[in-house]
């Protein structure tokens, strides 16, 4: 239902979604909400998943967004939302909401689709006006023109992209390790051999072993990568699975966060 077509207040309500470059509109969105429940739960989407929907990570990393959304007085309580807890079934196991919240935006794309089934459940699915002109999208598109830029030129690469390199998140001719020898790891190499963005000075893997080579270079173990500080400029994680996980190894070791992508 449109929040427009009714007065009615509820007692819990929940809205999940990526809040990437947080702007006026997630705000909009997330004091409507407020204003017609009592409790408001905000789930933020785990890089891994904003990446999955969006095919780019995002600009700000889980850990940061999950800091900005709790700041907010609006929200009552914030989490992380997994790939289990996208299904709104299992959401309303966790959180025991009456109300799930989201701007009309998503009403044309398959999010209404479990409409129906949630009324059945006692759940209201609720849809407040997307603020229109504004979005994270376009905010990366006018704030980071001279490395999304390349991110079009993939396009004229051929087929078989399905992971996009995070261009705007390198510069352009910084020296990279690719973090990851798996599909992710071999697209990223195609992209940037055919675009010539910047230089890739070696490949590392969670698994590699003393001497192993990916792609006629080195792949270095974790622990090899840290020894070579001084020969790189930026780690770039190719993985869409293991993201969060090679981030906290990285830094395990001593790896500084702001050279981690």
């Amino acid at each position: 239902m449109l929040a427009s077509e009714t007065n009615k207040q509820w007692d819990v309500g929940y809205i999940s979604g990526s809040f990437d470059m947080f702007h006026v509109g997630h705000l909009n969105l997330i004091r409507q909400a407020r204003k017609r429940c009592n409790k408001l739960i905000v789930g933020v989407l785990t890089d891994e998943l904003v990446s999955k929907s969006k095919n780019k990570w995002p600009t700000i990393p889980i850990h940061d967004r999950l800091q900005i959304i709790a700041a907010l007085k609006y929200v009552d309580e914030v989490d992380i939302t997994t790939e289990l807890l996208l299904h709104k079934r299992n959401a309303l196991e966790k959180y025991g909401f009456d109300a799930m919240f989201s701007g009309d935006d998503h009403i044309s794309d398959g999010w209404a689709f479990d409409e129906d089934e949630l009324k059945m459940l006692g759940v209201d699915l609720v849809f407040f006006p997307y603020t229109k002109k504004v979005s994270s999208s376009h905010l990366q598109e006018i704030t980071l023109p001279p490395r999304a830029e390349h991110a079009g030129k993939v396009k004229k690469i051929g087929d078989g992209i399905q992971f996009l390199f995070p261009f705007d998140k390198v510069d352009k001719n910084e020296r990279i390790i690719i973090y990851g020898i798996g599909k992710v790891g071999e697209q990223y190499y195609r992209q940037l051999s055919e675009l010539n963005f910047c230089e890739i000075v070696a490949f590392a893997d969670t698994y590699a072993k003393p001497g192993d080579c990916f792609n006629g270079q080195r792949c270095l173990t974790a622990e090899e990568v840290r020894s070579m500080e001084q020969h790189y400029d930026r780690i770039v994680i190719a993985s869409t699975t293991y993201h969060s996980q090679i981030i906290s190894r990285l830094r395990s070791i001593g790896i500084e966060p702001g050279r981690i992508v």
